[in-house]
């Protein structure tokens, strides 16, 4: 697996999202923007999952593949078509492999972007479930830094792939976003307006199962991993093993 880094324009991919019939609203992040671009440029071989990442200098795109950097940049010389192409500065983009296998008892830090959401009926925010089940037992409302600590500790050990470490969870950003969805509705595709929850974390983990975990890195976290949630960045952990 690799980690890529590939910087994009982001005029330029907003133009290139129109031209595709979509035009970004105010409160819109560029997820479908971006998953729209990734999909025509670099088809099955695109990163996924993936993090947008803004800042002064313009936007970045990380995320993990299964093609190097040069294979993906190859791939989209010969087969993108031009304004798709142009959205990205390919001389500029990087990559680096990823260790081939995890040490069990390894303890990480780690950063993500992710969409805590759960679907029963219909999809909603885990914590305004878990008010709605407060509520209905008529108990003390947990926070929702509670709420989503326990949602990415769930995430996080399933088949045992890692834990959270204790008390080394924190919630440092949170909004809500409107992405949209392709649809194919009766009468032509469609596009649907969806608000969803956007919660940054950062914390340390203890890896249990190194193959799961390898697993767990590859596929991401939660839902909506095709539109920039769920990609586990990792960092140093704050304590020396």
């Amino acid at each position: 697996m690799f980690m890529i880094d590939l910087p994009l324009d982001a005029a330029r991919l907003m133009r290139f999202t129109h031209r595709q019939g979509h035009r970004l609203t105010a409160g819109e992040d560029f997820g479908y923007a971006a998953h729209a671009w990734l999909a025509a440029t670099l088809g099955e071989q695109a990163p996924k999952p993936f993090r947008l990442l803004e800042n002064r200098q313009g936007l970045r795109m990380l995320g993990y593949a299964n093609q190097s950097i040069e294979a993906l940049t190859d791939h989209a010389h010969v087969f993108a078509e031009p304004d798709a192409l142009s959205v990205c500065t390919w001389s500029d983009a990087a990559g680096k492999s990823m260790p081939d296998s995890w040490q069990q008892g390894r303890r990480l830090g780690f950063e993500v972007r992710a969409c805590p959401v759960s679907r029963a009926d219909r999809e909603r925010d885990v914590y305004l479930v878990a008010v709605s089940r407060a509520e209905a037992a008529a108990t003390e409302p947990p926070t929702r830094p509670q709420v989503y600590a326990e949602w990415i500790g769930r995430q996080l050990n399933k088949e045992d792939a890692a834990q959270i470490v204790p008390n080394v969870i924190d919630l440092i950003g949170f909004q809500r976003v409107r992405s949209q969805r392709h649809t194919h509705a009766t009468g032509g595709n469609k596009h649907r307006s969806i608000e969803r929850p956007d919660a940054l974390f950062a914390g340390e983990l203890m890896i249990e199962n190194p193959d799961a975990f390898a697993r767990l890195l590859a596929r991401g976290i939660g839902r909506h991993r095709a539109f920039g949630f769920g990609m586990l960045l990792l960092r140093p952990p704050r304590q020396a093993d």
